[in-house]
């Protein structure tokens, strides 16, 4: 074999090489970004799971308490809020037309769909209800809509579900809906 023979086979074995190498790294960085991304998600879930297992004595104790009840429907009976629809959603109760009431605490998640938000309640007749619907910060996606005539028509509106008020049934998804 001649001399130029031989370059030719050392210059397509170094770029054969080079495309070994640049499909590796490729490989490597795409096994690593898919382990990063199921990581993240792991910690995302313990952490919703840690805050609904600290949550739900604490909605248990506040729906229990007739005073604290009282009290805060008191206050949104004798809300200012202006605007078109009474005010029916206070920082911890939720209140329909027909006198019911929701006693809540609302998770916010990621809005890059990678956690779900997380609403937890117990009504005022001792049914749970969760929801992942996005209700924004402080409840402002709820805020301006009109209030619900019962808690069987919140639940229609914002995707809730019942459970039992312990099981960790709570964590599914039940918002956007499947199609």
């Amino acid at each position: 074999m001649n001399i130029s023979g031989q370059i030719q086979v050392l210059q397509s074995d170094a770029a054969r090489r080079r495309r070994v190498y640049v499909l590796a790294t490729i490989s490597i960085i795409f096994v690593v970004a898919i382990f990063g991304y199921a990581a993240l998600r792991r910690k995302e879930f313990r952490d919703r799971a840690d805050w609904m297992t600290a949550t739900l004595p604490k909605i248990a104790q506040l729906s229990t308490s007739n005073q604290f009840v009282g009290e805060q429907i008191q206050l949104l009976k004798t809300s200012t809020r202006k605007g078109n629809n009474p005010d029916w959603t206070g920082q911890y109760i939720l209140l329909m037309t027909n006198g019911e009431y929701l006693v809540y605490c609302f998770r916010h998640g990621n809005n890059n769909g990678t956690l779900p938000h997380l609403f937890l309640a117990r009504s005022s007749d001792g049914r749970w209800f969760y929801s992942t619907y996005h209700f924004c910060n402080e409840m402002v996606g709820a805020m301006g809509d009109a209030p619900p005539a019962s808690i069987d028509d919140f639940a229609k509106r914002y995707f809730a579900l019942e459970f039992n008020g312990k099981s960790e049934e709570c964590l599914k998804t039940t918002w956007p809906p499947n199609n």
